[in-house]
């Protein structure tokens, strides 16, 4: 752990990694702002704490912190724009500045990010045109905003350099400890996290990425169905009241190291396959029993997603033959009943008290 210099820790990095799950969506710096706290930079700027993780010599994972890392390249982007060819000594300058902080070596970007994020960075720092879908993401707004306060408020780029110099950040290095697990815990409270990307990357780790991405690919024409499916899967398997999606990648990591402590890995992924390929099935009503078919068409014209959890747990029942094919249909169609007499009155009527009956109903038959 140190105190160093942001500015001086972005040249003296070779190349700078982000963590393919780590998006650039939220809590950029307007580092401009800083100026109008102090503008006679008298005292020295404290930005916090920045997790990184040595790659090889000079190049590091940024764990935590990506944002400002980002922050500050924008403007340094922004600066180089503002003065090009305005004189040589800017031309030579702003040479300087992209060679230190913005590229590696002659032409290779120095920052690499992941996704949609690279794809515009890429973009901005090397003056490509930008859709308009590109110009809304906050990267592009906060560089516009960057491009409007140097010349709207006439801002020398050596006062901003004196303002930067002043910024100074606490290294951390994580060592050993799992990047992911940091990057997790200090970001569990932001809902924008990609909890599928986070589950991506521990499937790999665990050596079961082909598994995860075969049961992917069961959702792979509406993406967020694989969230459907988790959220449904663990309220069955943790016997969750309620669940919330921000706890995905927490789910997902409990039940896989509780669950191979008694079954072999491959065992568990294709057991989760398998319900992810029923889950499938009732998301697309796929089934070749007119009456089964008949009655999911029904539960998904009342409404009935509420339900798919414990549909999902019957189903599997019904799939391994611990139920027969009437039972599996006289659940349904009562859950059926339940749908259309709760749409009708209006009022939320409590499922778990027709769980009790349904499970009930199962015990006797």
């Amino acid at each position: 752990m140190e105190v160093v210099n942001l500015l001086k820790f972005m040249n003296n990095a070779l190349d700078l990694y982000a963590l393919d799950f780590a998006r650039c969506n939220r809590s950029l710096v307007n580092f401009l702002d800083l100026i109008a706290e102090d503008e006679q930079f008298t005292r020295s700027i404290d930005l916090g704490l920045i997790y990184v993780s040595k790659k090889e010599m000079d190049k590091y994972v940024i764990v935590d912190g990506l944002s400002r890392i980002v922050s500050l390249s924008l403007l340094l982007h922004a600066i180089c724009e503002c003065y090009k060819k305005t004189s040589k000594r800017n031309d030579k300058a702003i040479e300087t500045i992209r060679s230190k902080y913005l590229l590696s070596g002659t032409s290779k970007i120095k920052l690499h990010l992941h996704g949609e994020d690279a794809d515009l960075y890429a973009k901005i720092i090397n003056g490509e045109r930008l859709s308009g879908y590109e110009k809304s993401r906050p990267m592009f707004v906060l560089l516009h905003n960057f491009w409007s306060q140097i010349k709207e408020e006439k801002l020398q780029a050596s006062n901003i350099f004196k303002m930067l110099q002043k910024i100074n950040i606490v290294l951390v290095d994580t060592e050993d400890v799992s990047n992911r697990d940091i990057y997790y815990r200090l970001n569990k409270s932001n809902r924008k996290l990609n909890q599928i990307t986070l589950i991506d990357s521990y499937t790999e780790e665990k050596g079961v990425a082909q598994p995860w991405a075969e049961i992917k690919n069961l959702f792979a024409v509406e993406k967020s169905d694989i969230q459907l499916f988790l959220k449904d899967f663990f309220i069955t398997k943790f016997n969750y009241k309620t669940f919330s999606p921000d706890r995905l990648y927490e789910s997902f990591v409990n039940y896989f190291e509780t669950m191979t402590q008694y079954q072999k890995k491959d065992v568990l992924m294709s057991n989760i396959k398998r319900s992810a390929f029923l889950y499938s099935n009732i998301l697309n009503v796929n089934f070749k029993n007119e009456e089964i078919r008949h009655a999911f068409i029904n539960i998904k014209r009342h409404n009935g997603a509420d339900t798919y959890a414990y549909i999902l747990n019957v189903y599997e029942d019904f799939y391994t033959g611990n139920i027969s094919e009437n039972i599996f249909l006289e659940i349904l169609n009562t859950i059926n009943e339940y749908l259309k007499n709760r749409e009708a009155s209006g009022k939320n009527i409590d499922f778990n008290e027709l769980v009790q009956y349904l499970n009930a109903l199962i015990s006797f038959k």
